[in-house]
């Protein structure tokens, strides 16, 4: 069965003509009657039943009838619904980012976008692991993580596609009150009698502050281990400690100034994902030709 098929018995349905029904849909008269006829065996049962020279529908054709109607509305708004969602200006994308994206990156870059497009963005917000697993999965379309060259694994996700976006340095952080925001520039050593506050472990960026301070047999006391950047930039402001997080605009909206190091500290990238194995609608591709083609205009709201 197939939904030919189903047009041509629709149309006989209608006019219970087969010339007409023939001449209407520009086939032949055979083959709309062979595609009647495969059809009812098909099905096992006769749909017209012939009165003298005439068609006419019958109880199982009028029931057939009624299916095959709702069968083709639900193929048509499927139709219509597949191409709302994958119009390039109107379409729908599933972009996932990581929660340190949240406050100033992603909003910004959607506020920028819906002045070109109409296109619906359905944002998600997780961790970096469940991001690209999800987008592996097929779940997320375009998704913006952060970490660098060790963590996280990348190869445990061979298919995607993977592209540094921008390089952010990581900082120390402190109030306005803080005992060390009198100085710009202290040694690493100098700030260890002092309370940090940093970020919990499963973050990307936790492992490469805890793997620095290994390296150099150092152990500074985790006070405060938050999970968002607000609450670490919220607790440095009250003079709570001394806050790690990448240089960001968003340090502006806070009472905090930062606190040099005279040695170099970490690095963070931001990267930009998608996954080169799955189905791309225009839709999708018009938005990251926009993020890779606007970066200078974008990287200076992050």
């Amino acid at each position: 069965m197939n939904i030919q098929q189903l047009h041509y018995f629709l149309h006989l349905a209608e006019t219970q003509n087969m010339q007409q029904t023939a001449e209407d849909l520009f086939v032949s008269q055979p083959a709309l009657s062979k595609a009647i006829t495969n059809l009812e065996k098909e099905l096992e049962v006769k749909l017209f039943d012939r009165i003298g020279r005439r068609l006419q529908l019958n109880k199982y054709g009028e029931l057939f009838q009624k299916r095959a109607y709702r069968s083709l509305n639900e193929l048509e708004v499927g139709k219509e619904e597949i191409y709302a969602l994958t119009n390039a200006l109107s379409g729908r994308i599933d972009l996932g980012f990581v929660y340190s994206l949240g406050p100033i990156f992603i909003p910004n870059l959607l506020a920028e976008y819906s002045k070109i497009s109409h296109v619906k963005i359905r944002g998600n917000q997780t961790n970096t692991i469940n991001l690209l697993s999800q987008l592996q999965d097929g779940k997320f379309d375009v998704v913006f993580f952060t970490g660098n060259e060790s963590y996280p694994d990348m190869g445990q996700f061979p298919d995607l596609e993977i592209i540094p976006f921008h390089t952010q340095p990581v900082i120390f952080v402190v109030g306005m009150e803080h005992p060390l925001s009198s100085k710009q520039s202290y040694t690493i050593e100098e700030l260890m009698p002092y309370d940090f506050i940093t970020f919990q472990k499963p973050s990307t960026l936790r492992p490469l502050i805890d793997t620095y301070f290994a390296s150099k047999n150092l152990t500074p006391k985790m006070t405060y281990e938050v999970l968002d950047d607000l609450t670490l930039l919220s607790f440095a402001s009250k003079n709570l400690g001394i806050g790690i997080f990448p240089k960001s605009s968003i340090l502006n909206n806070f009472g905090i100034k930062e606190i040099r190091v005279n040695e170099p500290f970490l690095s963070q990238t931001i990267y930009l994902a998608q996954n080169p194995l799955r189905y791309k609608s225009p839709a999708v591709k018009r938005f990251i030709e926009y993020v890779t083609s606007q970066k200078a205009t974008l990287l200076k709201q992050v």
